[in-house]
């Protein structure tokens, strides 16, 4: 059995599930509610926001942490995960993986604040330690404790544009010394005085470096230019999106904030070239793609830039001041349902019971919500799914 999620304005969508109907055995569940573990709410102004409160605390069950204590950080930046002379007891991989996998679909559903975190533990999925069990445990903790925040998506004006950050750590894996980058689009413009203003969050992005850089500076390049591949994607689909809708993306390079200046000075034609001969052609890329006025960089301070957030684990204050400028904020107690308990008994039957290949089988628990073949598979998506 197969899901299939439509958007639509009018009476096209309608026509088109007929269409479908006539060609397929399917059925019509109506608007819709809650879809592979994302729940969908409509909002008091006309919009709408998804979060993932029910999967969270679904997981949180699973793994026996009802009664953990708080965590307000994903990651303690004080943790050396990496720490090659601890004599750390090995983990239960199994579990481990499970963990990982698990946190890497809320990830990648609705939860950028822990993009991070997924990649730094999928770095020792291989031979995973009790103190790395224990970060990830940590991240748990934390979706605990932030399981209500969400992404709300107004009604979108007849002009948008697409407004993008981008980051990187440098040698933050002490193992290589590789690097990872980070970037973070949204729906925005820019105001009267040429600052960044990032509403309606869309798109981000997680990402270790294939290469060392040899500085900050090398590093943030190789991340704008891995940043600009990915505006320029996401405009081309953006405008495919939108033609249908009565919406135009404004014509215009995509502006996206950096906050290292030489870099920035970098990617400007003619200044300082001679300091990237041994930098590879590939991420010259975002010099081109600037020339012809696809993309344009603006400088912004570290305490502005949210695509901090995708590159480093921070301390508790500045995680939740870049967190309010992602958008991803909590739901407002006048529009809580209440449904702390969404989880039901049958989805923890399910997500108890699941074997460890079936796992591997998921890419690490990446598709969870179903299982081929096994009794009660139709009753447990009519319970999921809405």
């Amino acid at each position: 059995m197969d899901d299939l999620l439509i958007a639509y304005n009018g009476e096209e969508g309608h026509r088109i599930k007929q269409l479908l109907q006539k060609k397929y055995k399917m059925c019509d569940l109506g608007a819709a509610k809650r879809f592979l573990g994302i729940e969908i709410e409509k909002t008091k102004d006309g919009g709408f926001s998804i979060c993932q409160r029910g999967y969270i605390n679904t997981i949180i069950q699973r793994f026996r942490l009802m009664d953990a204590k708080p965590a307000k950080s994903p990651l303690d930046p004080q943790t050396d995960l990496a720490n090659t002379n601890c004599e750390d007891k090995p983990a239960n991989r199994k579990e481990y993986l499970s963990m990982v996998g698990l946190l890497m679909y809320a990830a990648l559903g609705s939860r950028l604040d822990i993009a991070f975190s997924v990649t730094a533990l999928s770095r020792y999925n291989v031979q995973p330690l009790e103190m790395h069990a224990t970060a990830a445990k940590r991240v748990l903790r934390y979706l605990k404790t932030t399981a209500g925040f969400r992404i709300h998506y107004q009604r979108l004006p007849n002009h948008i544009t697409i407004v993008g950050y981008t980051d990187s750590d440098w040698a933050g894996n002490l193992t290589t010394r590789k690097c990872v980058g980070g970037c973070v689009f949204g729906l925005g413009n820019s105001d009267s005085n040429n600052e960044l203003v990032m509403s309606r969050l869309i798109h981000w992005q997680a990402k270790s470096q294939s290469v060392v850089a040899l500085s900050t500076l090398e590093a943030e390049y190789i991340a704008s230019s891995h940043a600009t591949r990915e505006s320029l994607w996401l405009k081309r689909m953006m405008k495919e999106a939108a033609s249908g809708m009565g919406v135009r993306i404004v014509d215009g390079p995509v502006p996206i904030g950096c906050d290292n200046q030489g870099a920035i000075k970098l990617i400007t034609p003619g200044v300082i070239r001679q300091k990237s001969k041994h930098i590879d052609v590939k991420y010259h890329y975002v010099h081109d793609e600037l020339m012809k006025g696809a993309v344009k960089f603006q400088y912004v301070t570290s305490e502005s830039n949210p695509a901090d957030l995708l590159t480093k684990p921070l301390a508790v204050p500045r995680h939740e001041r870049l967190l309010q400028l992602t958008g991803l904020t909590p739901v407002p107690d006048d529009e809580n349902p209440g449904n702390d308990e969404l989880p039901s008994a049958l989805m923890m039957r399910y997500l108890n019971t699941m074997n460890d290949s079936d796992l591997e089988e998921e890419k690490g628990g990446a598709v969870l919500w179903r299982r081929k073949g096994g009794v009660g598979d139709k009753e447990l998506e009519k319970d999921c799914f809405c």
